[in-house]
């Protein structure tokens, strides 16, 4: 009997394109952040084996993974009844179709200013231009303060008429007050808030009797002129806990220290909990007593628990909350 050969062929493409395809996976993945959107996809290759008898087609699938990080800080545009931004002075609401939201916030009397705290990097103001508004007072943190006219020939709706340009990513303060200006052919001093678009995360202080603070335990209110509206919350016994879930990026706890107080532990999400002393020398009121620092923008718990502890200078071991910071919003 004769023997046949047979020869065994690979187009010399292939390889290549498989050895790309894998490196160009490797670098995806490498490249990629840590947390954000991950898209997987599925490469299907057919290699062929020719011989002199028979044909073979091997499928052959290549799973590449891309992450993609998410887009910070965000941005958002809130409505002007947003609880989060501080109004001084006499404010009234109108309702109107063409406003964004369906209505918008106006003044037009001496002490109409609103505050908006915020964590990020611009914030622009959109409101109503019209024959009959005036002008108004923009400062950012503490510079100098920018004119705003709301001045229109013919009245024009959810217009942004103030932006701040690109700021450094951090804590901002911007206020927008009433003048009692106008343009010369203005009749009237009108001002009004649409909406606030912010790059970024709105910050707001809560009191110590927010409905979003989980409070277990005793705990007892007590007045007090240099308190945050008043009053503190105070606890010294065992099983006193306070917990609150945010959305955001930051909560910073304002307390009372004194002579008398002792110490706590709080923790975030599922890390260790860190020890935090409230005793001082003389009393003190509304201090920042910790600080989270900048989280990544999700939801968190926080939790602080009486620790029975103390500084060896201090009287007690009770502990204060007058406030909660939140750059974010409470739960």
């Amino acid at each position: 009997m004769t023997a046949t050969a047979t020869k065994s062929t690979i187009r010399p493409w292939s390889s290549v394109l498989v050895i790309l395809l894998v490196l160009g996976g490797l670098v995806a993945v490498m490249v990629a952040g840590c947390s954000g959107t991950t898209t997987t996809t599925t490469t299907t290759l057919e290699t062929t084996t020719s011989t002199s008898l028979e044909t073979t087609t091997t499928t052959e699938e290549i799973t590449t993974t891309t992450t993609t990080a998410p887009v910070f800080p965000p941005l958002i545009s809130h409505e002007q009844d947003d609880t989060r931004f501080i109004y001084s002075g006499t404010w009234s609401t109108v309702s109107a179709s063409k406003a964004s939201g369906g209505s918008l916030a106006l003044g037009d009397s001496f002490g109409c200013s609103v505050t908006i705290h915020f964590y990020g990097d611009a914030i622009s103001w959109v409101a109503k231009t019209s024959p009959a508004y005036g002008q108004a007072k923009v400062t950012v943190d503490k510079g100098s303060a920018q004119t705003v006219d709301l001045y229109s020939a013919s009245t024009v709706w959810a217009k942004k008429v103030w932006k701040s340009g690109t700021l450094d990513l951090g804590d901002h303060t911007v206020t927008i007050a009433w003048s009692g200006k106008k343009n010369s052919a203005s009749t009237g001093t009108n001002l009004n808030i649409d909406a606030i678009v912010v790059s970024g995360v709105l910050t707001a202080t809560y009191q110590e009797d927010s409905s979003s603070l989980k409070f277990t335990g005793t705990w007892k209110s007590v007045k007090s002129s240099s308190a945050a509206e008043g009053a503190y919350l105070q606890a010294d016994a065992s099983g006193a806990e306070v917990s609150m879930t945010f959305t955001g990026t930051r909560l910073v706890w304002v307390a009372r220290t004194a002579p008398s107080c002792g110490q706590a532990t709080v923790s975030v999400d599922d890390a260790p909990g860190a020890t935090v002393d409230l005793y001082s020398s003389s009393a003190k009121a509304q201090v920042a007593v910790w600080d989270s620092g900048v989280l990544p923008l999700q939801a968190h718990t926080v939790t602080i628990t009486w620790l029975g502890a103390k500084d060896t200078n201090s009287t007690g071991t009770a502990i204060d909350l007058d406030a909660v910071t939140v750059t974010g919003s409470l739960k």
